[in-house]
């Protein structure tokens, strides 16, 4: 049977499989690390049989690539399309806030998958972070422009180096993945206070 030929319902299902897996395999990754995972463990807690991923993924390298890949991805992609979202005419500060927002919320809602992004990039093969390491140099720069517009609007000042304002702001919004409280604040009114700090502030 041909691709092609494959039912709608047959196809639903195994897509359902298939991100079920990548799901296993997030929490996993984020839990234990990419070596101590293994392949029987991601079947387990996808709740299918061993052997059944291999219809799916050729390794488990595959399943770190694809994970890693959404882990990144989907936040760039949630913060470019909030930006867009904007009029034309708005201003740098708020293009920066709504970044922040955007990616702050995006990122502990997809925890599993970003947290195994952050926490496995150093540990994973130079082909898989070669590929992962050039979606990251493009939100890098995106990120740039959106301080660069700031910058030139008079809204941040000029002797500010934007290559170390985006390393400080998306260090500290990526670091809330390991103590951030669903409890606590809720992600728009920490975003608020993460802005008011870094355009405010800390001196009196």
């Amino acid at each position: 049977m041909t691709a092609a030929t494959v039912p709608a319902s047959e196809s639903r299902k195994s897509d359902r499989t298939r991100q079920t897996i990548l799901d296993a395999a997030a929490y996993l990754f984020r839990e234990h690390g990419f070596s101590a995972t293994t392949l029987r463990q991601i079947a387990s807690q996808a709740q299918i049989k061993a052997g059944s991923i291999y219809y799916y993924f050729g390794s488990k390298d595959e399943i770190l690539d694809e994970v890693m890949e959404h882990g990144i991805r989907v936040v760039y992609e949630a913060v470019e399309n909030a930006v867009s979202a904007l009029s034309e005419d708005a201003a740098g500060r708020l293009r920066l806030e709504t970044a922040v927002a955007t990616h702050l919320y995006t990122l502990l809602r997809y925890g599993d998958y970003t947290s195994a992004n952050i926490q496995n990039f150093r540990h994973v093969s130079p082909t898989i972070r070669d590929r992962n390491r050039a979606i990251r140099q493009n939100y890098s720069e995106y990120w740039t422009g959106l301080f660069k517009q700031a910058q030139d609007s008079g809204e941040i000042r000029q002797d500010i180096d934007l290559s170390i304002a985006r390393l400080y702001l998306l260090g500290t919004l990526n670091w809330t993945i390991e103590w951030y409280d669903p409890n606590g604040d809720a992600t728009d009114v920490l975003a608020k206070k993460f802005c008011a700090l870094f355009f405010e502030g800390a001196a009196t």
